[in-house]
């Protein structure tokens, strides 16, 4: 209670004692009031508006800068200026009430009453709302290391998959020792042309290592045969032919997204867009993007790669004889898109 009139002070405590009020103090100069409630804290203010030094409007002004805005302490004007003017002025500086002098002291205590069961429920509001906040908090927390431990799994799994990838390739390796390079260059080449034609970062590196294995049927194949130093005739041709099938059936049926992509990519890469490509037959579109991308990479590395029955030729010829199979054996737009990235694939082809 701050009032510069010590009989108003004395009969305002007398009031509250008989109220049952004891934790309450009486302040006579005004300045005294921006310390002691910075340093006490308070739940209610009651405020003389007329004062020396400063008056209410000051100093409601002044204690803006230590009750913080969230909380609330209702400030209430004791005064015997009834007029609008002050009434409006008080208010908008956050007086919650008004107890025109002389005082009567029911209406005094009822309206304090009310006021600070106002402040009771705020108080239990916001303890509320700061556990409700800690709880959240600590279930935020939790979730993120629930999913910080999912994205661990998932990352081990996608290592363990590609591990069994390379496994199964050097399986195929093992057979066929120059297919090594091979494989490296041609998965790099495939995720060049997925990321060229708009493939999200993630499934192109899905395609990068499914590509690895596009050759894994070739296990099944003889060695006399594989490693043979000529052409093929067309017996053997037609058994060479058989690793597409063969490496689809290895990969095929499992629930794993790599896996599947790695058996679509083993069964069709050697199909052609015009129909005449194995193991089905299938024609434009039917073919899916995995198998017409795998298509172009293996097409272009066997071409800028040594055989033994042929050297490598330079990119800018392989590119070239490429172009001219442009709709018939491969995708004519996929092959544009390759060629464009002519500076990326020698990269790759250098490295």
């Amino acid at each position: 209670m701050v009032d510069d009139q010590r009989i108003n002070l004395e009969f305002a405590a007398h009031v509250l004692e008989s109220a049952g009020y004891t934790n309450f103090e009486t302040i006579e100069d005004s300045r005294d009031v921006v310390p002691n409630v910075e340093a006490n804290g308070a739940d209610l203010i009651l405020c003389d508006l007329r004062m020396p030094r400063l008056d209410g409007f000051e100093l409601m002004k002044a204690l803006e800068d230590v009750i913080p805005s969230n909380s609330y302490v209702p400030i209430v004007i004791i005064t015997a200026d009834a007029s609008i003017e002050a009434r409006q002025r008080a208010l908008s500086l956050g007086a919650k009430d008004f107890l025109i002098k002389p005082l009567d002291p029911t209406e005094m205590v009822l309206r304090i009453a009310n006021l600070l069961e106002t402040r009771s429920l705020h108080l239990r509001l916001q303890a509320r709302s700061e556990r409700l906040e800690d709880v959240v908090v600590q279930r935020t927390t939790a979730l993120s290391s629930a999913l910080e431990r999912v994205n661990a799994m998932q990352e081990d799994l996608r290592l363990s998959q590609e591990e069994t990838v390379k496994r199964l390739s050097m399986a195929a390796e093992l057979r066929d020792p120059a297919s090594g390079a091979h494989i490296e260059r041609m998965s790099k080449y495939c995720m060049l042309l997925a990321e060229t034609i708009g493939i999200d970062y993630e499934r192109a590196e899905t395609i990068r290592i499914a590509s690895q294995m596009h050759d894994v049927g070739k296990i099944a194949i003889p060695d006399s045969i594989l490693l043979k130093p000529g052409p093929l005739d067309h017996k053997e041709r037609l058994e060479m032919q058989r690793h597409a099938e063969i490496g689809r059936r290895i990969l095929a049926g499992s629930r794993s997204d790599l896996m599947d992509t790695a058996a679509t990519i083993a069964g069709t890469h050697h199909e052609r867009v015009d129909g005449k490509g194995y193991p089905q037959g299938l024609r434009g579109k039917e073919i899916p993007v995995e198998g017409r991308i795998a298509a172009i990479a293996d097409v272009f590395d066997a071409l800028t790669s040594d055989r033994v029955y042929r050297p490598a030729i330079a990119a800018t010829d392989a590119l070239e004889l490429m172009a001219s199979g442009a709709g018939s054996h491969l995708d004519a737009r996929l092959l544009d898109e390759f060629l464009g990235a002519l500076p990326a694939i020698r990269e790759v082809l250098e490295a």
